[in-house]
């Protein structure tokens, strides 16, 4: 069956699903979709804010009753609904696949164990309570943006790696559509519904060159999500600081509604008026950059000190840019990985590079053999058999990448990789292969470095 590793570092892992209803519902951009029903609705509605923290536990306070987290969403007669209407795979191949492994897949993050809380006071307190940590400051704030099919625990590797480290790791379930099912709350109902993936190709738009400049009304659309998302990261962020700050959750609720000690979560023991982290894949980094790049006057501001962004796509965003905040000063350091296809994809990394060159304090990274879903569980989650032998090495050197930038030691982390040169080759293909297939010189989890203007 299907395994995740469980997180290496110091600390366990819990994880607790919240949902933020947003009232009243907004509607984002002029698009719309037709409903099974043939009903004409606007394709993008800001109902509800969902997101799953991933946070340290201290390990002598676990009990056998916490489960682990399910990384696939119940119902699953549902989600395989949604996996069939993504991928355009029959059902009736996803359910035997999900039913056998699927429903035992699971992330290894305690549902709902009260967190580890770190507090300001540095003098180490032996009289207190084991969920309380007066040893250092407190946790690290990161936020994370999935990628197109994602989904909140479609990066549990990354995300329990860096929760097992000491931060606190806000993994958004972004409700536009690119997610393969999700369940937001009706404003009109008050009731939950599946929300499916919606497919470019299904929206309707009119004068899309008038209202977005872009020429092609998919990457309209994207825009129009870009806006949607932007919304949800500010929002989720917004209400989790409330949340430990002050101890006031307002309308935060737990997505799965089972008893919650709201209480733990109070005491300002996790650092969100400063040094917060975004980190997005492929799409996701498109919604970093449109975080990292406010105009004046925005009202969305986070105070970001990292925006790390794993194989980025950029269409989405109109030329030129994206460009650092103008009004932050200094701007966040800024890394960027990529895979080896997207380096690869010429007039793409040509405006890849032209946008890390305008941050002050940049870097620009590839990994070799790496591919496009390299940063999400899904290489890994195969059992070693049928697994490759890639998948684990690459996301190992992922891991390493992301929290030594996070924590400010890129430089002397990079020093311990196997660092190449860019060399591209072109090996022996099949006889009727008409096109002969690129690739970069050198080894599964090698890197090369493009750009490198981090110190520590």
């Amino acid at each position: 069956m299907p395994i995740l590793e469980n997180p290496t570092g110091p600390y366990a892992v819990g994880a607790v699903t919240f949902t933020l209803p947003v009232r009243p519902t907004r509607v984002i951009g002029s698009a719309t979709v037709r409903t099974e029903t043939g009903e004409t609705v606007p394709a993008l509605r800001l109902e509800e804010v969902s997101f799953t923290a991933y946070y340290p536990v201290s390990p002598t306070t676990i009990e056998s009753r916490w489960n682990w987290l399910n990384w696939f969403p119940r119902p699953l007669a549902e989600t395989v609904r949604g996996y069939s209407h993504f991928s355009g795979v029959s059902t009736l191949l996803l359910w035997p696949l999900v039913l056998f492994f699927g429903s035992r897949l699971k992330v290894p993050a305690f549902v709902n164990a009260p967190p580890l809380q770190r507090i300001k006071d540095t003098r180490v307190d032996p009289t207190a309570p084991p969920n309380r940590d007066s040893s250092q400051g407190p946790w690290p704030l990161v936020m994370f943006s999935h990628g197109l099919g994602g989904g909140r625990t479609t990066y549990s590797q990354l995300c329990t790696h860096l929760a097992s480290s000491g931060k606190v790791v806000l993994a958004l379930e972004h409700r536009d559509g690119t997610s393969p099912i999700t369940w937001p709350l009706s404003g009109e109902t008050g009731k939950r519904y599946p929300h499916f993936y919606v497919k470019p190709g299904d929206v309707i738009r009119d004068n899309v060159e008038e209202t977005s400049g872009f020429h092609d009304p998919r990457f309209a659309f994207r825009a129009d999500q870009l806006e949607l998302r932007k919304r949800e990261v500010y929002l989720s962020y917004s209400a989790f600081r409330e949340l430990v700050q002050t101890g006031e959750r307002g309308d935060l609720q737990t997505m799965d509604e089972l008893p919650f000690n709201w209480a733990s979560w109070a005491g300002d023991w996790v650092r969100c008026d400063k040094g917060v982290s975004l980190v997005g894949h492929s799409f996701g980094g498109a919604t970093v950059f449109a975080m990292l790049s406010l105009k004046e006057g925005d009202i969305l501001r986070i105070p970001v000190s990292h925006g790390l962004v794993l194989d980025p796509w950029l269409d989405p965003i109109l030329p030129p840019g994206p460009a650092p905040d103008t009004i932050q000063n200094p701007s966040p350091k800024l890394m960027v990985i990529n895979a080896e296809g997207f380096t690869l994809w010429t007039e793409h990394f040509k405006r890849v590079e032209e946008v890390v060159s305008a941050w002050p304090e940049s870097a620009l990274l590839t990994i070799i053999r790496g591919q496009h879903n390299s940063f999400s569980d899904l290489p890994v989650m195969p059992p070693i058999p049928i697994r490759k032998s890639t998948a684990r090495p690459i996301m190992n050197v992922i891991k390493t990448l992301t929290l030594s930038f996070l924590d400010d030691q890129l430089p002397s982390s990079v020093n311990r990789l196997n660092v190449r040169k860019l060399e591209i080759e072109y090996p022996k293909s099949r006889p009727w292969s008409k096109n002969p297939k690129r690739r970069l010189v050198g080894n599964a989890g090698d890197i090369i470095i493009h750009r490198f203007g981090v110190v520590e």
